[in-house]
């Protein structure tokens, strides 16, 4: 095995690790994305419950529309003590834009692999491209949050099954202008 061989062969590595990371953490992004809207809404429609429970008190005295407003209002409250709590707005966004710094590198390592059968670059060129590629991952993750196992078994799913960031020449092809087509 070619010194270059070897080279390639570590940047394949650092590129798999990064396509995972990339993935899982746009997975993370949607997960906490998914929570705050569902439980947004259910704070709002418990809200409106909790409300027409109080209102519907007022008129009718019967203890068992107590007990269930005050469930209601008391659900309502987890909520809201929750959602101050965990601010799930800034989580996802934290995670997407930490998913667009993996991006970037993802992209960045794929252009040197191609490259590399074109003989682009020297043993020392390929060396120094390695060595930044390191530095980017360490600094990238050094600001990027924990996930939630889910995310990582989302990030699986979507990589192994449903082939995501994988297309077909056709797929591609309809992409592009006719004179742009693989297949004219």
């Amino acid at each position: 095995m070619s010194n270059m061989e070897v080279l390639e062969s570590q940047l394949r590595q650092i590129f798999a690790s990064v396509v995972w990371t990339h993935k899982i953490q746009e997975k993370q992004s949607d997960i906490y994305l998914n929570r705050y809207n569902n439980l947004e809404f259910l704070r709002i429609f418990l809200a409106a419950i909790t409300s027409s429970g109080i209102f519907a008190v007022i008129f009718y005295d019967e203890f068992w529309l107590k007990i269930i407003t005050t469930i209601v209002s008391a659900i309502s409250l987890f909520i809201t003590t929750y959602f101050k709590s965990y601010n799930l707005k800034e989580l996802q966004k934290h995670h997407k834009k930490s998913a667009l710094e993996w991006l970037e590198l993802r992209e960045d390592i794929m252009t040197v692999l191609c490259d590399i059968p074109l003989n682009k670059y020297s043993q020392d060129d390929l060396i120094a491209k390695r060595d930044t590629f390191i530095k980017r991952k360490i600094e990238i993750a050094k600001t990027t949050l924990d996930v939630e196992e889910k995310a990582v078994k989302k990030a699986s799913n979507a990589l192994k099954i449903t082939g995501d960031n994988t297309y077909s020449d056709t797929e591609i092809d309809s992409f592009l202008p006719p004179l742009a087509r693989k297949n004219r």
